[in-house]
């Protein structure tokens, strides 16, 4: 007898119309890759799952920031009604500040031996990361942006490994985990990323004439989604999904 595929377990996204296009939500424990052009509001859609996840539910949520340090990303989600430094205060929010690894040079010195600086700079953050959600154990992570990270390594074959072993370290706890790249061409025949493979969910965001914004779910393992682009806004309280409505 063929035993009955095990349903997920559905975490809400923060955002209405994204659960809607979502069937209910993300999937728990999964790696989700938020990509996009710049200004289509990555980072605000990052922010809602996890203060959401904080703020409505309890549940510990962390955001790893790779290219703006803490004291900026508060004010500017406070300023969209997300009060950060609050759900910090009650142990509920941690930031991890990993702005430092882009500073590190090509080549860096242990001891008296010089090394890859890029390769210990990517140790150095893996075990950070590790360290930390191993004592705050988050339900929830976002980190913003992969880019500032695979930049340093500009060949595929040099980035396919260091977005691995990011994924492979956010897949190993059980958080469920929104990972923000940038969009690096567009069109039908544009080149995939390796992000784009090695993700379990892919969400497209694009600005398009006119000023129109989109979000699309390109895939999303054991869930069944709305593929259709549907129209979001970004306004004084983030960003709003209109999942009832077309684009034309």
């Amino acid at each position: 007898m063929t035993e009955a595929p095990v349903e997920e377990q559905k975490l809400s996204s923060g955002l209405p119309g994204l659960d809607t296009m979502l069937d209910g939500g993300f999937n728990r424990g999964r790696v989700v890759l938020v990509l996009g052009e710049p200004g289509t509001g990555k980072t605000i859609i990052c922010s809602q799952f996890l203060h959401h996840g904080a703020a409505a539910l309890g549940e510990n949520s962390m955001f790893i920031g790779m290219n703006e340090p803490k004291s900026r990303f508060m004010k500017e989600m406070n300023n969209l009604g997300m009060d950060f430094a609050k759900l910090e205060a009650q142990g509920k929010f941690m930031y991890i500040d990993a702005t430092e690894v882009r500073k590190i040079p090509e080549m860096a010195k242990v001891g008296r031996i010089a090394v890859g600086g890029r390769e210990l700079g990517l140790v150095n953050l893996l075990e950070t990361i590790q360290s930390a959600i191993a004592k705050f154990e988050p339900m929830r992570i976002a980190l913003d942006s992969m880019a500032d990270l695979v930049f340093r390594f500009p060949s595929v074959e040099e980035r396919r490994p260091v977005v691995l072993d990011m994924i492979e370290t956010l897949q190993s706890t059980s958080a469920t985990s929104l990972l923000t790249s940038e969009l690096l061409s567009t069109g039908e025949e544009r080149v995939l990323q390796p992000e784009e493979y090695l993700a379990e969910g892919v969400m497209l965001m694009r600005t398009l004439r006119k000023g129109v914004r989109t979000v699309q779910i390109l895939k999303m393992r054991g869930s069944k989604v709305d593929t259709h682009p549907r129209p979001y806004v970004i306004t004084g309280k983030g960003i709003e999904v209109l999942a009832t409505e077309e684009v034309y």
